[in-house]
């Protein structure tokens, strides 16, 4: 077992921690997949608006690796198939029929015999999208071999749900989850948690615990691989988080899809902080309506993950277990945000908080530099490779220049995966 005290990164908020206790929601009406989940993926569709759908079933696949499936997390029919620019998927929604299934009767799987074996089974099942890879930040391809595996298990703050809690929800399915895990890698997995935290006892053969503690850096996966195993040209290495680990061990011991996401609603807007079950791309307006109490469009701005990393959005994002009720944007806010994304405002200025808001060791004023003027060979050389969009979102809270470098970091990773396909 290794320790890692971070002491870089943003301390977030922890005014309303949630009641570590899961409760019971209505069952879901309404969920989406989404497209900005896809990270440059297209989408080929198997349905169309107004079939019928049952959770597991699958409903698209990428067009470059038709292997690569999606799965309808809930039953009922499709609703709308929205798109954005150049056709690409901006939602697939699913009307729910009302009708809760925790467990699905499917007969008992056959466990897998082999990394090719379970790699099938994951691809076919729509849960090979819980993996992302570093470099590039997306889901790994159909072949793709991983030098390591990082399991987050790591609460970013003290408002996200407890993992010991929700594991404790389904003990046996994470630990067959985290075994088959071993499957996979060509090296370790290793199962990140925070202090005093006992998730799995005793672990699966060629699983390593880390400990991370400290500020919110340590709940995110870049900065757990940056300490454990450093990913680069020519080395990757993936991360899932613990509840997609659930779920793949409840594929193996049941045969049955589980969609269900176990979330916390919290903010200054919710009515009673607590953690809720419910499942991937929920309806997060129709969930704080209950939790605010009155209309959310007019009454909070409803977030999907933290306060720092998580975006305005309607449904749960796929890689999420937050919502966050924030105070209301004011439509001058609104217009000042839209202005920065268009010109930028004033340069960059050097401050001690800017060198210590991330939890990798990189230089960000040089790499946020690189990032504003698409300097691809720049930001490579200073290690953009181990990042992706949320490990800069400090950077662009406190940047004075009103940039959104995880925007400009996906442009230029692109480009570096353009670059060495």
């Amino acid at each position: 077992m290794v320790r890692f005290r971070i002491s870089k990164g943003l301390k977030l908020p922890e005014k309303g921690i949630p009641r570590q206790r899961v409760d019971e929601h209505p069952a879901p009406r309404r969920a989406a997949l989404v497209g900005a989940d896809l990270f440059g993926m297209r989408a080929a569709l198997e349905v169309s608006v107004g079939d019928v759908v049952a959770a597991g079933d699958i409903v698209f696949r990428d067009r470059r690796n038709p292997e690569i499936t999606f799965a309808a997390p809930l039953s009922g029919q499709v609703s709308a198939i929205e798109f954005g620019p150049r056709r690409t998927l901006s939602a697939l929604i699913i009307d729910g029929d009302g009708v809760r299934r925790d467990d699905p009767v499917e007969s008992p799987a056959v466990a897998p015999s082999n990394r090719t074996d379970l790699r099938e089974r994951l691809l076919q099942r729509g849960l090979w999208n819980a993996f992302r890879t570093r470099p590039f930040g997306i889901i790994p391809a159909p072949a793709a071999r991983a030098d390591a595996i990082v399991v987050n298990a790591v609460p970013s703050s003290a408002l996200a749900p407890d993992p010991s809690v929700v594991i404790a929800v389904r003990p046996e399915a994470f630990r067959d989850g985290l075994a088959s895990l071993t499957q996979l890698a060509d090296g370790p997995v290793h199962l990140c948690r925070a202090p005093d935290a006992i998730l799995c006892n005793p672990l699966p053969e060629g699983v390593e615990e880390a400990v991370f503690s400290g500020t919110s850096a340590v709940g995110l996966a870049g900065t757990q691989i940056s300490r454990l195993c450093p990913a680069g040209p020519g080395r990757q290495v993936w991360s899932i988080g613990y509840q997609d680990v659930i779920a793949i061990g409840h594929l193996l011991r049941t045969g049955a899809y589980l969609a269900e996401r176990i979330m916390s609603v919290v903010g200054p807007r919710a009515a009673r902080p607590r953690l809720l079950r419910s499942v991937i791309g929920a309806d997060l307006h129709a969930i704080a309506s209950v939790e605010a109490g009155t209309d959310p469009t007019s009454s909070c701005t409803v977030i999907s993950g933290d306060s720092l990393t998580g975006c305005e959005a309607q449904f749960l994002g796929r890689y999420d277990d937050q919502m966050t009720l924030a105070d209301p944007v004011r439509p001058a806010d609104r217009t000042r945000k839209l202005h920065t994304r268009l010109v930028q405002r004033s340069a960059i200025t050097p401050t001690v908080q800017l060198e210590r808001a991330m939890g990798i060791d990189v230089l960000p004023v040089p790499l946020m530099r690189a990032l504003s003027v698409g300097d691809v060979d720049t930001a490579e050389r200073l290690g953009c490779l181990e990042l992706i969009e949320e490990d800069v979102a400090a950077l662009s809270r406190l940047c004075t220049s009103g940039a959104d470098y995880g925007r400009l970091l996906r442009e230029v990773l692109d480009q570096l995966a353009v670059d060495a396909a």
